[in-house]
Protein backbone atom coordinates (compact mmCIF):
# COMPACT_ATOMS: atom_id res chain seq x y z
CA UNK A 1 0.00 0.00 0.00
CA UNK A 2 1.09 3.41 -0.66
CA UNK A 3 3.48 5.26 2.14
CA UNK A 4 3.51 9.04 1.29
CA UNK A 5 0.30 10.34 -0.66
CA UNK A 6 -0.15 14.04 -1.16
CA UNK A 7 -4.02 15.55 -1.26
CA UNK A 8 -4.11 18.82 -3.44
CA UNK A 9 -7.98 20.43 -2.57
CA UNK A 10 -8.86 23.80 -1.89
CA UNK A 11 -11.60 23.54 0.12
CA UNK A 12 -11.47 23.22 4.14
CA UNK A 13 -14.31 20.77 5.05
CA UNK A 14 -13.53 18.61 2.16
CA UNK A 15 -9.68 18.25 2.63
CA UNK A 16 -10.48 17.46 6.01
CA UNK A 17 -13.16 14.90 5.03
CA UNK A 18 -10.35 13.37 2.08
CA UNK A 19 -7.23 13.14 4.97
CA UNK A 20 -10.03 11.91 7.65
CA UNK A 21 -11.21 8.75 4.49
CA UNK A 22 -7.61 8.12 3.48
CA UNK A 23 -6.04 8.16 6.86
CA UNK A 24 -8.51 5.67 7.99
CA UNK A 25 -8.05 3.23 4.84
CA UNK A 26 -4.18 3.33 4.58
CA UNK A 27 -1.13 3.54 7.15
CA UNK A 28 0.07 6.40 4.91
CA UNK A 29 1.69 9.19 5.51
CA UNK A 30 -1.17 11.71 4.20
CA UNK A 31 0.01 15.50 3.43
CA UNK A 32 -2.37 18.22 1.87
CA UNK A 33 -2.30 21.57 -0.34
CA UNK A 34 -4.70 24.37 -0.29
CA UNK A 35 -2.89 25.90 -3.36
CA UNK A 36 -1.17 24.09 -6.89
CA UNK A 37 1.69 25.57 -6.60
CA UNK A 38 2.37 24.58 -3.29
CA UNK A 39 1.26 21.28 -4.44
CA UNK A 40 4.41 20.94 -6.74
CA UNK A 41 6.61 22.46 -4.16
CA UNK A 42 5.93 19.81 -2.20
CA UNK A 43 6.61 17.16 -4.83
CA UNK A 44 9.75 18.57 -5.77
CA UNK A 45 10.96 18.85 -2.29
CA UNK A 46 10.09 14.90 -1.56
CA UNK A 47 12.07 14.49 -4.77
CA UNK A 48 14.96 16.37 -3.57
CA UNK A 49 14.88 14.50 -0.08
CA UNK A 50 14.36 11.57 -1.86
CA UNK A 51 11.47 10.40 -0.20
CA UNK A 52 8.83 11.03 -2.87
CA UNK A 53 5.30 11.11 -2.46
CA UNK A 54 3.56 7.74 -4.33
CA UNK A 55 0.32 8.54 -4.93
CA UNK A 56 -1.69 12.44 -5.49
CA UNK A 57 -5.02 13.07 -4.89
CA UNK A 58 -6.30 16.03 -6.39
CA UNK A 59 -9.40 18.77 -7.46
CA UNK A 60 -9.46 19.68 -11.04
CA UNK A 61 -10.88 23.50 -9.62
CA UNK A 62 -9.49 25.96 -7.63
CA UNK A 63 -10.88 28.94 -6.01
CA UNK A 64 -7.23 31.17 -6.53
CA UNK A 65 -5.96 34.55 -7.02
CA UNK A 66 -5.11 34.07 -11.29
CA UNK A 67 -2.65 36.89 -10.54
CA UNK A 68 -1.07 35.13 -7.85
CA UNK A 69 -0.32 31.40 -8.83
CA UNK A 70 1.01 30.68 -11.37
CA UNK A 71 -0.69 27.21 -11.69
CA UNK A 72 -4.41 27.30 -11.35
CA UNK A 73 -6.17 24.46 -12.00
CA UNK A 74 -5.85 20.32 -11.78
CA UNK A 75 -5.14 19.84 -15.52
CA UNK A 76 -1.80 22.06 -14.89
CA UNK A 77 -1.13 20.72 -11.46
CA UNK A 78 -1.07 17.07 -12.83
CA UNK A 79 0.70 17.78 -16.15
CA UNK A 80 3.55 19.72 -13.48
CA UNK A 81 3.68 17.34 -11.54
CA UNK A 82 4.18 14.36 -14.06
CA UNK A 83 7.55 16.60 -15.63
CA UNK A 84 9.29 16.00 -12.24
CA UNK A 85 7.62 13.01 -11.14
CA UNK A 86 6.20 10.46 -14.18
CA UNK A 87 5.85 7.57 -12.29
CA UNK A 88 3.81 9.13 -9.87
CA UNK A 89 0.13 7.57 -9.25
CA UNK A 90 -2.52 10.21 -9.96
CA UNK A 91 -6.42 10.02 -8.65
CA UNK A 92 -8.47 12.76 -9.76
CA UNK A 93 -11.10 13.30 -6.93
CA UNK A 94 -13.47 16.02 -8.42
CA UNK A 95 -17.20 17.20 -8.89
CA UNK A 96 -16.49 17.35 -12.80
CA UNK A 97 -18.66 14.58 -14.19
CA UNK A 98 -18.54 15.76 -18.44
CA UNK A 99 -17.77 12.55 -20.37
CA UNK A 100 -15.41 14.66 -23.25
CA UNK A 101 -13.26 15.69 -19.33
CA UNK A 102 -12.92 12.64 -18.51
CA UNK A 103 -12.03 10.77 -21.42
CA UNK A 104 -9.44 13.41 -22.08
CA UNK A 105 -7.81 12.93 -18.85
CA UNK A 106 -6.71 9.18 -19.06
CA UNK A 107 -6.09 9.71 -22.79
CA UNK A 108 -3.85 13.21 -22.39
CA UNK A 109 -2.40 13.28 -18.51
CA UNK A 110 -2.55 9.54 -17.96
CA UNK A 111 -4.27 9.67 -14.52
CA UNK A 112 -4.69 6.77 -12.70
CA UNK A 113 -8.17 7.20 -11.22
CA UNK A 114 -11.18 9.54 -11.83
CA UNK A 115 -13.67 9.27 -8.97
CA UNK A 116 -16.41 12.05 -8.94
CA UNK A 117 -17.63 13.92 -5.34
CA UNK A 118 -21.15 12.87 -4.02
CA UNK A 119 -22.63 10.88 -1.92
CA UNK A 120 -20.35 7.90 -2.08
CA UNK A 121 -17.17 9.90 -3.20
CA UNK A 122 -15.19 9.06 -0.26
CA UNK A 123 -16.08 5.34 -0.64
CA UNK A 124 -14.93 5.57 -4.23
CA UNK A 125 -11.87 7.01 -3.65
CA UNK A 126 -10.80 4.24 -1.11
CA UNK A 127 -11.72 1.67 -3.90
CA UNK A 128 -9.20 3.91 -6.49
CA UNK A 129 -6.77 3.84 -3.98
CA UNK A 130 -6.78 -0.05 -3.58
CA UNK A 131 -6.75 -0.15 -7.52
CA UNK A 132 -4.23 1.94 -8.52
CA UNK A 133 -1.72 0.57 -5.51
CA UNK A 134 -2.36 -2.83 -7.63
CA UNK A 135 -1.55 -1.11 -10.86
CA UNK A 136 -4.97 -0.71 -12.38
CA UNK A 137 -6.81 2.09 -13.84
CA UNK A 138 -10.28 2.88 -11.49
CA UNK A 139 -13.59 4.47 -12.38
CA UNK A 140 -16.13 5.09 -10.10
CA UNK A 141 -19.42 4.27 -11.13
CA UNK A 142 -20.71 8.12 -12.33
CA UNK A 143 -17.57 8.63 -14.64
CA UNK A 144 -18.01 4.90 -15.84
CA UNK A 145 -21.19 5.47 -16.84
CA UNK A 146 -20.21 9.04 -18.41
CA UNK A 147 -18.02 7.37 -20.57
CA UNK A 148 -19.90 4.45 -21.79
CA UNK A 149 -22.35 7.48 -23.55
CA UNK A 150 -22.85 7.75 -26.69
CA UNK A 151 -22.31 11.21 -27.75
CA UNK A 152 -19.02 11.78 -25.87
CA UNK A 153 -17.98 15.17 -28.39
CA UNK A 154 -14.81 14.24 -30.41
CA UNK A 155 -12.91 16.60 -32.59
CA UNK A 156 -11.73 15.42 -36.04
CA UNK A 157 -8.08 16.78 -38.09
CA UNK A 158 -10.41 19.34 -39.83
CA UNK A 159 -11.83 20.69 -36.12
CA UNK A 160 -8.48 20.43 -34.41
CA UNK A 161 -6.71 22.79 -36.89
CA UNK A 162 -9.59 25.27 -37.13
CA UNK A 163 -9.39 25.61 -33.41
CA UNK A 164 -5.82 25.92 -33.06
CA UNK A 165 -5.66 28.60 -35.43
CA UNK A 166 -8.39 30.70 -33.35
CA UNK A 167 -6.44 30.06 -30.72
CA UNK A 168 -3.55 31.54 -31.89
CA UNK A 169 -5.77 34.64 -33.18
CA UNK A 170 -6.25 34.45 -36.53
CA UNK A 171 -9.04 35.66 -37.91
CA UNK A 172 -11.71 33.67 -40.15
CA UNK A 173 -10.25 35.80 -43.10
CA UNK A 174 -7.23 34.25 -42.26
CA UNK A 175 -7.98 30.99 -41.19
CA UNK A 176 -9.51 30.57 -45.33
CA UNK A 177 -6.90 31.45 -46.88
CA UNK A 178 -4.15 29.25 -44.63
CA UNK A 179 -6.11 26.36 -45.70
CA UNK A 180 -6.20 27.27 -48.90
CA UNK A 181 -2.70 28.07 -49.00
CA UNK A 182 -2.66 24.28 -47.46
CA UNK A 183 -4.84 22.70 -49.71
CA UNK A 184 -7.21 21.83 -46.69
CA UNK A 185 -11.32 21.68 -47.53
CA UNK A 186 -13.72 23.17 -47.05
CA UNK A 187 -12.05 26.46 -47.16
CA UNK A 188 -14.38 29.26 -47.78
CA UNK A 189 -15.03 31.96 -45.17
CA UNK A 190 -18.80 30.58 -45.04
CA UNK A 191 -17.72 27.29 -44.23
CA UNK A 192 -15.70 27.87 -41.53
CA UNK A 193 -18.31 30.12 -40.05
CA UNK A 194 -20.61 27.36 -40.57
CA UNK A 195 -18.24 25.04 -38.70
CA UNK A 196 -16.91 27.77 -35.78
CA UNK A 197 -20.84 28.46 -35.36
CA UNK A 198 -21.98 23.94 -34.93
CA UNK A 199 -18.40 23.71 -32.42
CA UNK A 200 -19.67 27.20 -30.44
CA UNK A 201 -23.42 25.24 -30.05
CA UNK A 202 -21.64 21.58 -29.45
CA UNK A 203 -19.42 23.21 -26.63
CA UNK A 204 -22.09 25.44 -25.56
CA UNK A 205 -19.84 28.28 -26.16
CA UNK A 206 -21.01 31.91 -26.43
CA UNK A 207 -18.21 33.36 -28.14
CA UNK A 208 -14.99 32.18 -29.81
CA UNK A 209 -12.89 32.74 -26.55
CA UNK A 210 -15.09 30.46 -24.76
CA UNK A 211 -15.26 27.69 -26.97
CA UNK A 212 -11.64 27.67 -27.29
CA UNK A 213 -10.74 27.95 -23.43
CA UNK A 214 -12.92 25.48 -22.91
CA UNK A 215 -11.33 22.92 -25.75
CA UNK A 216 -8.40 23.73 -24.05
CA UNK A 217 -9.53 22.52 -20.81
CA UNK A 218 -10.29 19.62 -21.88
CA UNK A 219 -7.49 18.66 -23.73
CA UNK A 220 -8.68 18.32 -26.91
CA UNK A 221 -6.17 20.98 -28.85
CA UNK A 222 -3.09 20.25 -26.63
Amino acid sequence: MFRKILIAEDVDNENLGIVSAVKKFTNANVDTAQFCDKTLLKVKEALQKNIPYDLLISDLSFALDYKKYKITSGKQLIEEVKKVQPDIGIIVFTGEKKPAIIKSFFANQRINAYVCKGLYGLSELTKAITAVDQGNTYTCPVSRDALHQKNILQLDKYEVQLLKLLAKGYKQDEISQHFIENNITPNSRRSIEDKIRKLRDDFNAKTNIQLVYTVNQLGLID
